[in-house]
């Protein structure tokens, strides 16, 4: 799906992530962040292959972006985006905020990572041109603590903490993609905990099974 054209001044999300698969808990938290942020649009990006995560075993990116299309599907202000999809090989978030911002010059981009990442994140390629192309948002993680994980950042690169703003929202939904993916290779329901749509996929293409 293609991200229509975006206005002048307009306050667009960017959520990445392996999306494998998409489940409530991603779609609750990018509403939830939509909203807290007062976004126009939330784009769901899912990539091709993330560089912190080359020995994980994915489901191909096309049917994980077509699941992810089935997800939002209807949604307003959620959209599926195929940028690092197409792209392929390997995911750079440096890569993906240059073609959007290319794309849509106008737009005030907001890139969404979860609070786990502040550990990594002064070593992510171009990190400097990225906290330039993006706001970064930090949203919460289960297990993860946002406010000392910053600091310690602030420590080791306070150029890119300043960068950084923690978004404290009220939802936590524990839910995880890698709860569900052993749900499906035991043979036990995932309902509930994914779109029907996205169960359908699953279910049709055989993903996740032993």
């Amino acid at each position: 799906m293609e991200a229509k054209a975006i206005p002048v001044g307009v306050p667009v999300g960017i959520l990445g992530g392996t999306f494998n698969p998409i489940h409530h808990g991603h779609l609750i938290l990018a509403r939830a962040a939509k909203e807290a942020l007062g976004l126009s649009r939330m784009l769901l990006v899912p990539n091709a292959r993330s560089p912190l995560r080359q020995d994980e075993e994915l489901a191909p990116a096309d049917l994980r972006l077509r699941m992810l299309e089935a997800a939002v599907s209807g949604e307003e202000g959620l959209e599926a985006c195929g940028v690092e999809v197409r792209r392929k090989g390997t995911s750079y978030t440096v890569d993906t905020l240059r073609e959007l911002n290319q794309a849509h010059p106008d737009a005030r981009l907001h890139f969404l990572v979860g609070a786990d990442s502040l550990e990594t994140l002064d070593r992510w390629v171009r990190i400097d041109e990225i906290i330039r192309l993006a706001a970064v948002v930090v949203l919460p993680r289960p297990g993860a603590d946002a406010p000392a994980l910053l600091r310690d950042l602030g420590e080791r690169a306070p150029e890119v903490a300043k960068g950084v703003r923690l978004l404290d929202l009220n939802c936590r939904i524990e839910i995880s993609a890698t709860g569900i993916r052993e749900r499906v290779a035991a043979g036990q329901s995932i309902r509930w905990l994914v779109p029907d749509a996205v169960r359908e996929i699953i279910e049709s293409q055989g993903l996740y099974r032993l």
